[in-house]
């Protein structure tokens, strides 16, 4: 959001494209009903409720509801590609620690980052 006064912001979200991604790990239920919870406890966020679905014949999606917002992926293995989002109203420091958490535990050869700052002015509809 432009024009956006710093103060105004309510939360950064986090928008991740991992490629050459390891197709095992991310059809792996196991890996992110670990994983997931883990990057929301690394940046201290409080999990409300969490889904996870497997496709057949493969690619998983899932999602943590958080106090603070959410943590959601969905994984193509076949494509060696997961898209990832954190959203969060924590502050930026503690958002970037799922951020970093994920990106250290997806096994990836490239992964391209947008942040999008998140928020409303006082007074606008």
């Amino acid at each position: 959001m432009e024009n956006v006064e710093v103060d105004k912001v309510k939360g950064s979200h986090y928008i991740m494209d991992f490629f050459g991604c390891n197709p095992a790990q991310l059809d792996s239920m196991d890996f992110w009903k670990n994983e997931l919870p883990e990057s929301a406890k690394a940046a201290g966020m409080e999990i409300l409720h969490d889904n996870f679905h497997q496709f057949s014949p493969h690619g998983i999606t899932g999602f943590l509801l958080l106090s603070t917002s959410h943590i959601s992926f969905h994984t193509w293995p076949e494509y060696g590609y997961v898209a990832c989002d954190v959203f969060s109203c924590s502050s930026d420091d503690f958002t970037m620690k799922a951020v970093e958490h994920l990106k250290t535990k997806i096994e990836h050869k490239k992964c391209e980052m947008k942040k999008v700052e998140r928020g409303y002015v006082i007074g606008q509809e």
